[in-house]
């Protein structure tokens, strides 16, 4: 019987998976955090407005603006993570 050999969850071969889910966790994170920001204004919004820096945003404008933000946000968090799986595609390919 030949020995076989032991192959990890990285050296698997499989780059293309890696990469494939790096941008989903892209996407998911960027929806994630907008939805997020969006609630957390709408109810900011419901008690009287959004404050930046001292300043009082109302209305829609306000909600927006944090939406945007915290998508922003979520854009970084989903680049970490993109940059991780990438690291892990490039290993796999050894």
């Amino acid at each position: 019987m030949p020995k076989r050999s032991r192959r990890g969850i990285i050296r698997g071969g499989n780059a293309r998976w890696w990469q494939s889910t790096g941008w989903k966790i892209m996407r998911v994170s960027i929806i994630l955090f907008m939805v997020m920001g969006f609630l957390a204004s709408f109810a900011a919004m419901r008690n009287g407005g959004v404050t930046f820096n001292g300043v009082l945003v109302e209305g829609w404008t306000g909600v927006w603006y944090v939406t945007g933000i915290t998508a922003c946000a979520g854009f970084l968090f989903g680049a970490i993570w993109l940059l991780l799986f990438k690291a892990m595609s490039m290993a796999s390919k050894n």
